[in-house]
């Protein structure tokens, strides 16, 4: 269900920041978008996939991060479930440069979709979205969407990886993850 709330009661969003809810909120263009917490399948996706992609990231010298703020200012904001930076675009707050990878787990009735071209004009590389219930992928580059593999593989180049969906599981470069 989506809603739009004209005018915001502060008590409700100290009441989402005093409960934790408001961790993955975010700002566009000055709109605040409340998101409901994951399910625990979202979550198991999103941490597994985190794990499995630190030690490609940190051989490029670069960190991985989950639900870490990509600002474009303080009023435009979103918080992806994955996002692989360089240190030189992080600052105290999150990501203030372009990422190199931004990773959307999909979630029914979520906006994945509608933020992948806001991130691509950040000058993020890559943006992956897994659609958490198939574990299909789709690829977005600079280029425009990567067509997978036969097998629905994609390679996910900035960081030298393939991601390969199968019924129930996911691999990386080979490697099933625990979902």
């Amino acid at each position: 269900m989506k809603a739009v709330v004209l005018d915001m009661d502060e008590r409700v969003l100290k009441e989402r920041e005093r409960q934790g809810l408001d961790k993955r909120d975010e700002m566009w263009e000055g709109v605040l978008h409340l998101v409901p917490p994951p399910t625990k399948r979202h979550q198991d996706v999103e941490n597994e996939l985190a794990v499995a992609l630190r030690a490609a990231a940190r051989r490029r010298g670069w960190a991985v991060r989950t639900d870490m703020g990509v600002f474009a200012d303080v009023f435009d904001y979103r918080v992806p479930d994955i996002v692989v930076y360089a240190p030189e675009a992080a600052s105290a707050r999150g990501v203030d440069g372009p990422p190199e990878v931004v990773i959307e787990v999909r979630s029914p009735g979520d906006e994945s979709y509608e933020k992948i071209s806001w991130y691509l004009a950040r000058g993020t590389k890559a943006v992956l979205v897994v659609d958490q219930s198939s574990l299909s992928l789709e690829l977005h580059t600079q280029q425009g969407r990567v067509i997978p593999d036969e097998d629905g593989s994609v390679l996910l180049e900035p960081l030298g990886v393939r991601l390969t969906p199968s019924p129930g599981a996911l691999y990386v470069d080979g490697s099933a993850l625990e979902l």
